[in-house]
């Protein structure tokens, strides 16, 4: 102590370092359960001696010493968090603590602090505990990380139990091994008052759901650690990573003498002749992006965190095929279902069971996702109330499914939501349309659901649609999620971004890590555009291995009915003259090209009408053909209102049975118009519109379907010609009309 001091002011401080000394005492004794000081310890008492001086303000603990051998500091802490040094020398450790959670500042002269701490085990009112504790997980050294964290008794017990733990007195921190990563964040996420930041790079992923080892846990976490600083400023030369098989990844890079000795050190090197680049095993990826990553003038993308977790098996002994999915025990699922399933459902139902029940169902169309659906959710029928999302004409659809499906299930269980007055959790299964959805916030369930069905789910393209916005709340909270889509991504990589995010949230916890990988992501003055595309056959493979499932008719043909296809080419003669001026006139306006899309597509638009107008004589006569021909049941698909009227109109004046479906047609009418079709025994054609009537109806008892008109639109196109295909059981030929 300074001989400058008055002796009053010695007094004051050492009547200070007194009462410090004593609360320490206090909460030291409070800190042992049963302990007599516990009980009995009031404010003011001297304790005895103790291994660790510290004295915590609520809500802060600061590690001033090693916690194992005990420390002999005193430490002053306010409650915002600031150090006063009253006895020996403090390090600098502690202020390094303090700067990751904010600025110290000076304690405030005259602060009042509670004079006594509750009782252990006393009757305080619980309550849920509040984060007190903030540590980050950093690199170590090659093969260990260490946790930047301020004392905690329970938090060092936890350290004490990993057998890899290492106490560094020197930095006055615990390091430990990389194979003990997964299990200290789980412990220590079992400490409610704790919370320690990933290692960089390890943010959201779920280690438990890639790995279960920790061997595999270690040797993943080593990966991830290229996803982490790998930019240079200065490189001369640049090139990415990319998974082109799942086995092989391809370095995209260009010549470089220094690379080229790199990739010819691999044992697993291979030159493509036809795409002149390198590609190699996964078993080698860690050493080549060891050896790249030395090369100072050479920059090298790694692979991103999501291809690591979901191929994590593969760096350590590359497999070309994908293991096949146990098999599932479906002995409590109804047997009529079960039955009915064609050998590639069974492994469809299989493949969600080994998922848990998360996964996206992209069959191509026609090949029975809805009865894979019902199967897989029958099959978690213990955690039932089920909620089906599906679009609003197919609602009554899907009831009918279920009570065929389903015999078990009871009629008046099924409750379909109509309006937005109905109760969305009255029924065991409930039904509601993407659009009521949205109107039913206010109804917010007692217990969310646990199994969620979502037909059409590239509905939720655009996760600033109000009903993106309202579904995944539930799908963040449900337990099995279940998403139905012949035709996920319908012009882009960014409308597969919500879908994924509603079943493997830990894949990409942020669109922008999406958007720059797959979507050709650029900065704008207005922003980020994803609208672009870039890597789709890894991403591709990401899909296929972690959450979707998708078999083409091609793959799974031998077990599908006989189909056939072909293309009748119609002409124009016949139209008047002034059609035919039209037509000429739209495509010369269209074939002048623009420089403005939406006038590109204002032209297309006029020109698609006319082609409407040129091709009706010759649809109405190619209908006429099949019915003079014996044809007695067939679909006709149209898009344009005039080529729809008239069709029917040639029907009606013929006397032939038909039924019509538009976007007029109600959403209960539709599945009595079907029930008429699937009924009749004469002849009865179905005129259906392209956009209207694209999903959910069952029309199977028709062996011919007529396409008199192709969708603008190529992606969405490509669904319409498939979807009408979705029930068909018997041999059936589908005839495209172009001119």
């Amino acid at each position: 102590m300074s001989v400058n001091l008055t002796p009053e002011q010695q007094r004051r401080i050492e009547n200070n370092r007194q009462r410090a000394l004593a609360r320490r005492a206090e909460r030291q004794a409070l800190l042992i359960p049963g302990s007599a000081q516990s009980k009995h310890t009031q404010p003011g008492t001297t304790g005895g001696p103790a291994k660790s001086s510290q004295l915590f303000a609520p809500g802060h603990l600061v590690h001033t010493g090693a916690p194992d051998q005990g420390a002999t500091q005193t430490q002053l802490i306010d409650t915002k968090g600031s150090c006063t040094k009253t006895a020996a020398p403090t390090s600098n450790v502690a202020s390094a603590t303090h700067s990751f959670y904010g600025q110290s500042s000076k304690p405030t002269t005259g602060e009042k602090r509670p004079s006594k701490l509750p009782e252990a085990g006393g009757s305080v009112p619980a309550k849920k505990p509040a984060v007190s504790v903030k540590g980050k997980c950093v690199s170590h050294s090659e093969n260990r990380f260490r946790v930047e964290v301020g004392y905690y008794a329970d938090l060092i017990t936890v350290f004490k139990s990993i057998p890899s733990k290492n106490y560094d007195p020197a930095t006055r921190m615990w390091n430990f091994s990389l194979e003990d990563y997964l299990m200290l964040m789980e412990q220590a996420a079992s400490l409610p008052s704790v919370s320690l930041k990933p290692l960089d790079g390890m943010e959201g992923l779920n280690f438990s759901a890639s790995t279960s080892r920790p061997k595999d846990a270690a040797a993943l976490a080593a990966l991830m650690r290229f996803c982490q600083g790998w930019q240079k400023p200065g490189a001369m030369v640049k090139g990415k990573c990319v998974l082109v098989s799942r086995c092989r990844v391809e370095v995209d890079i260009g010549y470089q003498a220094d690379v080229i000795a790199t990739f010819k050190k691999m044992p697993s090197k291979n030159y493509d002749m036809k795409t002149r680049k390198w590609n190699f095993h996964l078993e080698d990826y860690g050493k080549l992006m060891v050896e790249l990553s030395e090369l100072p003038t050479v920059e090298t993308e790694p692979l991103p965190p999501a291809v690591l977790q979901s191929f994590s098996s593969q760096f350590e002994k590359s497999e070309s095929r994908a293991p096949v999915p146990p098999e599932a025990d479906l002995s409590h699922v109804d047997p009529y279902v079960t039955r009915s399933l064609m050998p590639f459902q069974r492994d469809g139902v299989n493949f969600a069971v080994s998922r848990e029940g998360r996964l996206l169902l992209a069959d191509d169309m026609g090949l029975g996702k809805t009865v894979q659906a019902i199967c897989i959710a029958a099959y978690y029928r213990s955690e039932w109330p089920l909620l089906v999302v599906a679009p609003s004409s197919v609602r009554f659809t899907w009831a009918e499914a279920f009570r065929r499906w389903l015999p078990s299930v009871r009629a008046d269980s099924i409750n379909v939501v109509v309006t937005g007055k109905d109760n969305l959790c009255s029924g065991l299964i409930n039904i509601i349309s993407y659009d009521l959805l949205n109107r039913m916030d206010k109804q917010q369930p007692s217990s969310p659901f646990s199994v969620i069905i979502m037909d059409e789910s590239h509905f939720l393209k655009n996760m600033k649609t109000a009903r993106c916005r309202a579904a995944l709340p539930l799908l963040k909270t449900a337990k099995r999620v279940i998403l139905l889509s012949g035709t996920p991504a319908m012009s882009r990589p960014a409308e597969l971004y919500t879908q994924i995010l509603a079943v493997r949230p830990s894949l990409f916890p942020r669109l922008h890590d999406f958007g720059t990988r797959y979507c050709d992501a650029k900065q704008l003055p207005w922003g980020w555009d994803y609208s672009g595309s870039s890597h789709l056959s890894e991403l591709k493979l990401l899909l296929e291995e972690s959450l979707m499932l998708r078999r083409l008719k091609s793959e799974v043909l031998s077990q599908l009915p006989a189909k056939q296809r072909k293309v009748v080419t119609v002409t124009t003669d016949g139209i008047n003259s002034r059609t035919k001026a039209a037509l000429s006139a739209a495509a010369k306006e269209l074939a002048r090209g623009y420089h403005n899309k939406s006038q590109e597509k204002e032209a297309l638009l006029v020109f698609f009408n006319h082609t409407a107008e040129a091709k009706i004589r010759a649809i109405v006569e190619y209908i006429s053909d099949m019915l003079e021909c014996g044809r007695e049941k067939f679909l006709v698909f149209a898009h344009h209102k005039l080529v729809l009227d008239s069709i029917t109109k040639e029907l009606a004046e013929k006397g032939i049975s038909y039924i019509r479906i538009d976007g007029s047609t109600a959403s209960a009418e539709r599945q009595q118009l079907c029930d008429r079709f699937q009924s009749s025994q004469k002849s009865c054609v179905a005129v259906l519109s392209v956009t209207a009537a694209n999903m959910g109806l069952t029309l199977h008892s028709a062996d011919l379907v007529v396409f008199a008109e192709l969708f603008w639109n190529p992606g969405v196109r490509h669904r319409r010609r498939h979807v009408q295909s979705r029930h068909l059981q018997a041999s059936h030929t589908r005839e495209n009309l172009e001119t």
